[in-house]
């Protein structure tokens, strides 16, 4: 009885190998699609540089202080931005592709 449990066991291993495991599949990307944009403007927003753009576009409101166009003072902080977040979203884009291929490939199992 023991050697018929012992080869039903070993068919099973055949089948799948891994079924005690967890998934070992790689994740290296930061976002999903729903998570993209506030991360994004989160992370930006950590860079000294987006705040002090942003701080000046915003005293440009102020009448007393303006020195041009408040709305002109916005268009370089948001094209910045704008070029970053779709850099940050490209590059996540080609981490996701090379994940997916790298869980993809085949693997051998050792055993004795």
């Amino acid at each position: 009885r023991a050697i018929i449990s012992n080869l039903s066991f070993g068919k099973k291993w055949k089948e799948n190998p891994n079924r005690h495991y967890d998934s070992n599949e790689i994740k290296t990307t930061k976002y999903t699609p729903l998570t993209f944009l506030p991360k994004n403007i989160f992370e930006q927003f950590h860079r000294f540089a987006n705040i002090y753009f942003v701080a000046i576009a915003l005293l440009n409101f102020v009448p007393v202080l303006n020195a041009f166009q408040p709305e002109v003072s916005v268009i370089p902080i948001c094209v910045i931005m704008a070029m970053t977040a779709i850099k940050d979203a490209w590059e996540d884009f080609r981490r996701y592709k090379l994940d997916k291929e790298i869980n993809n490939m085949g693997c051998y199992v050792y055993s004795r």
